[in-house]
C-alpha cells in the first residue's frame, strides 16, 4: 500500500503536466487555427490536407517508438541510447527521401503541381521530429513530464509566430507549412538543453528495440491508413473547398485527444510497468484510469458538439459555417475512443504489442471500404458516417483485448464510468436549452454567451458528478482526488486565516 501510492501520486503530477502542456500546446494551435482561417480560404486547407495525408501516412510507417523502448527497460545504458539515437537518424533520412520520391507521382495523381514543392517542404517536419534527444526518455521512465511543457508550448508559439507572419505578408497556403516545419525544428533543440547527449552511433542493442519495433511500426502503417482514408477519398471525390472544410472540422474534433488523451500514454506506460506483476492492482488501475479519462474528456465532447454552430459562427466566421455541422458529428464519433484509450500502455506495459497490429488490421477491414463506399456515394456525410460507424466496432474490439489481458468483462469496462454519462446528460440538457439563445446573439456578445453557457455547463457536470459519487458510496475514482485535494486547500486556507 505504501508503494501504490507514490506511483498513484507521480502518475497523476506527469500526467497533469503533460496534459497541461497538451492543453497549451493545443490553445497555442486553436488561436493558429483561427487566424488561418481569417487569412486563408477553405480550397488553402484542402490542399495541405491532401499533402499531409501523403505526410503523416509515411511518417507512421516510419514511426519507431524508442522511446517506449527505453522507457520499458530496467535502466537506460548509454549503449542504449546511441542504439536510439542511430535508428532515429536512419528513420528522418529515409523518411525525407522517401517523400521527397514520392511527391511527384502523388502531385500527378491528385493533378496539382503545387503539391510537389509543398510535400517536399512539408517533409522536414517529421524528420526533425524524430532526432530529439533520446535521454528525453530518463525523465519519462521517471514520470517527470515538466520539461515537456516548455518544449512543447514552446514549440507551438514559435510555429504561430511563423504561420501567422507568413499569413500576414503572403496569405497562402504556405503559412500552414511554416507553422508545420517551425514547431518540431524548436522541439529539437530544446530537447538538447535539457537533455544533453553527444550523439554517438551505435547498434549494440538492438535486439532489445526489435520486437516492440517490428510490431508497433506494422501496426501504425496500418493505422495511418485508417487515420488517413478519409482525406485520401474525399481528394477524389468533392472539391478542395469541401476538402478544406472537413479537414478543419476533423482537426477541430480532435483537439481534445490530442490535448488530454494523448498526454497520458507515456505517464500510463510507466505507471502500468510498475504494477504489471499484481494482477488485481493492474485490473482496478486501468478500470480507474479508463473512468477518469471519460470523465474529463467526455463534457467537453458533448459541450462541443452541442455548440457547435454558435462556436464557428463566432469563431470562424460565415465562410466556415458549412464546418458546423461536420464538428457536430465528429466530436460525438470520437466517444467510443475514450474506452480504448488506456489499451496502448496497458499493452505495452504487458509486452503484447502484436495486439496493435490484429487491431488495426480489424479497423482497416472494417473503415476502408466503408469510407470508400460512403464518400463515394454521400460525400463528406458518408465519410463522417463511416468513420462513427468504425470507431463504435473498435471500442468493442478494444474492451474484448483488454478482457483478454487483465481479464476484465465488458460489461464492467463500459459500466464503470457511469458516473461521467450521467453527468453529462446534465449538462447537455442545459447547453440544448440555451443553444437557441445563443444562435440569436452576435459578435461580442455571441463570445460571451458562449463563455457563460460553457462555464454553467461545466459547474453543473461536476455538481452533479459530485452528488452522484456522494449517493453511490463516495467509491475509489476521479472525485475521491478531487475532493481530498478540495479538502485540503480549504483546511490549509482554515489554517492560514487562523
Amino acid at each position: 500500500m505504501t508503494q501504490a501510492a507514490p506511483i498513484a501520486g507521480r502518475t497523476t503530477a506527469g500526467a497533469a503536466w503533460l496534459i497541461a502542456s497538451r492543453f497549451l500546446a493545443r490553445l497555442i494551435d486553436f488561436a493558429s487555427l483561427l487566424l488561418l482561417a481569417n487569412y486563408l480560404v477553405p480550397q488553402d486547407f484542402g490542399l495541405v490536407a491532401i499533402a499531409m495525408t501523403l505526410v503523416r501516412i509515411v511518417e507512421a510507417v516510419f514511426e519507431l517508438p524508442v522511446g517506449q523502448v527505453l522507457v520499458r527497460a530496467e535502466a537506460i545504458s548509454r549503449p542504449m541510447l546511441e542504439t536510439a539515437f542511430t535508428l532515429s537518424v536512419i528513420r528522418s533520412a529515409v523518411l525525407a527521401v522517401g517523400l521527397a520520391l514520392l511527391a511527384i507521382p502523388f502531385g500527378y495523381f491528385y493533378g496539382d503541381a503545387r503539391l510537389v514543392p509543398l510535400i517536399c517542404f512539408i517533409a522536414l517536419a517529421p524528420a526533425l521530429r524524430g532526432l530529439v534527444s533520446p535521454k528525453m526518455a530518463q525523465y519519462a521512465k521517471d514520470i517527470s513530464f515538466h520539461r515537456d511543457l516548455i518544449i512543447e508550448v514552446g514549440g507551438r508559439g514559435c510555429a504561430f509566430v511563423a504561420a501567422a507572419a507568413c499569413a500576414i505578408l503572403t496569405r497562402s497556403y504556405w503559412a500552414i507549412a511554416a507553422g508545420t516545419v517551425v514547431a518540431p525544428a524548436f522541439m529539437v533543440l530544446a530537447s538538447y538543453w535539457f537533455a544533453p547527449f553527444r550523439p554517438r552511433f551505435g547498434l549494440g542493442r538492438w535486439r532489445e528495440f526489435a520486437d516492440l519495433l517490428g510490431w508497433t511500426t506494422a501496426a501504425q502503417a496500418v493505422t495511418a491508413i485508417n487515420w488517413q482514408i478519409d482525406r485520401l477519398v474525399l481528394g477524389f471525390t468533392v472539391s478542395r473547398a469541401q476538402l478544406g472544410t472537413f479537414s478543419l472540422a476533423s482537426d477541430l474534433a480532435s483537439l481534445p485527444d490530442q490535448a488530454v488523451l494523448k498526454p497520458t500514454i507515456r505517464p500510463l506506460l510507466a505507471a502500468f510497468s510498475m504494477v504489471r506483476h499484481d494482477p488485481e492492482r493492474l485490473r482496478e488501475a486501468y478500470l480507474r484510469t479508463t473512468s477518469t479519462i471519460v470523465s474529463a474528456v467526455l463534457p467537453v465532447l458533448v459541450a462541443i458538439s452541442i455548440l457547435a454552430q454558435p462556436l464557428v459562427a463566432f469563431a470562424l466566421g460565415p465562410k466556415w459555417q458549412p464546418a458546423s455541422p461536420l464538428l457536430q458529428w465528429l466530436v460525438l464519433a470520437m466517444i467510443p475512443t475514450l474506452f480504448a484509450a488506456a489499451l496502448a500502455p496497458l499493452a505495452m506495459a504487458l509486452g503484447q504489442t502484436a495486439i496493435f497490429f490484429r487491431q488495426s488490421l480489424y479497423e482497416l477491414c472494417i473503415k476502408v471500404p466503408a469510407t470508400i463506399l460512403g464518400a463515394l456515394y454521400f460525400g463528406v456525410a458518408g465519410a463522417i458516417a463511416a468513420r462513427a460507424g468504425s470507431s463504435l466496432v473498435m471500442g468493442i474490439v478494444s474492451a474484448a483485448y483488454v478482457r483478454s489481458l487483465i481479464g476484465v468483462p465488458l460489461g464492467v469496462q463500459l459500466v464503470r464510468p457511469w458516473r461521467a454519462f450521467a453527468a453529462s446528460a446534465g449538462m447537455a440538457a442545459l447547453l440544448l436549452a440555451l443553444r437557441p439563445w445563443l444562435q440569436t446573439l452576435t459578435g461580442f456578445d455571441r463570445g460571451l454567451g458562449l463563455v457563460g453557457a460553457g462555464a454553467g455547463g461545466m459547474m453543473l457536470y461536476l455538481v452533479v458528478l459530485m452528488l452522484v459519487w456522494h449517493a453511490s458510496g463516495r467509491p475509489r475514482g476521479i472525485e475521491t482526488v478531487a475532493a481530498d485535494r478540495f479538502h485540503r486547500l480549504v483546511l490549509r486556507r482554515t489554517r492560514g486565516v487562523a
